[in-house]
């Protein structure tokens, strides 16, 4: 859990501080989540906070858009819907991406 929070907090926190948009965090934050997702696809239960983490990360990547205008505003939206579709892939039983 403790290299998802990072890789969570190495992305969002620069944007709530207005530092801008990080592909390379962004790309280890989904690299967290894939990896996480491959140990528990086919778990019947999860860690609690691994799930509130989870379940945060949307609309913190969502809330932080709207500090910024323009392609970044746009970039952060799509990091988003990235995010959240790692998160459904990752619990997703049947492994199959829906994307």
């Amino acid at each position: 859990m403790s290299q998802l929070d990072d890789a969570a907090e190495a992305f969002i926190g620069p944007l709530r501080l207005n530092d801008g948009f990080d592909q390379l965090a962004l790309d280890e934050l989904c690299r967290q989540i894939d990896r996480l997702g491959q140990q528990w696809r086919t778990s019947e239960v999860i860690p609690k906070s691994v799930a509130l983490l989870l379940s945060e990360l949307y609309p913190a990547i969502c809330a932080c858009a709207d500090l910024y205008s323009g392609d970044e505003r746009r970039r952060m939206i799509e990091a988003a819907v990235r995010v959240g579709e790692r998160v459904t892939y990752a619990f997703d039983p049947t492994g199959e991406p829906g994307m």
